[in-house]
């Protein structure tokens, strides 16, 4: 074992089961991080919390909150990656429209671009802005100001198509938090890396 936080080989072990990290001087429990790690584990699998709660018997609330705190620190993965790059290869503007509502100023409303092969999405102005507009109009509007780099987009077509899978599994994502979800379905797509020390 290392040190979680600074990956410093030596630790020593304290009365009360905690390890103190020779170099940094931080503590951390070994049971916290494996708790943390076999959340991580079942959330990569696609485990429903309540899945991950019952296979490691893990309090369901427990569960959540490390799902919401990985969604996160993914989101932040993506973000980094993203600053990385410098050439851009296509973009479209993309809408999102849960099946169950029929109403376009529900829709959201996000960028993806491909980086060589990458995926990368950034959320735009919300549909909800254009509330009180007729709707034949935003939909005419969309049409006329259409954001295209005409190549093939067939990287980008096929993060859309796993996107909608992907979202279908959650039965209804709130406005605040679906920017997590983008996050996470990027992430899976890229086939982007996380680790339990990430979490900390």
């Amino acid at each position: 074992m290392s040190c979680i936080y600074c990956n410093h080989y030596i630790l020593y072990k304290l009365k009360d089961g905690y390890y103190k990290c020779a170099k940094c001087k931080r503590k951390f429990s070994p049971k916290r991080v494996e708790r943390k790690a076999e959340i991580l584990k079942g959330f990569l699998d696609e485990l429903t919390p309540q899945e991950i709660s019952q296979k490691y018997s893990i309090s369901y609330a427990t569960v959540v909150k490390e799902i919401k705190n990985i969604r996160k620190v993914i989101a932040s993965i993506c973000e980094e990656e993203f600053l990385k790059k410098d050439e851009i290869k296509e973009f479209e503007e993309y809408l999102y429209l849960p099946k169950t509502s029929k109403e376009l100023i529900k829709a959201q409303n996000f960028l993806t671009i491909d980086y060589g092969g990458k995926i990368y999405n950034i959320m735009l102005s919300p549909m909800k802005n254009y509330a009180g507009f007729d709707e034949e109009k935003i939909k005419s509007f969309f049409r006329q100001s259409r954001i295209i780099k005409v190549q093939n987009h067939a990287n980008i077509y096929k993060f859309w198509e796993y996107f909608e899978n992907f979202i279908k599994k959650f039965k209804g994502v709130s406005e605040e938090n679906f920017f997590y979800y983008l996050k996470e379905a990027e992430f899976r797509f890229n086939g982007f890396k996380i680790e339990v020390k990430d979490l900390f």
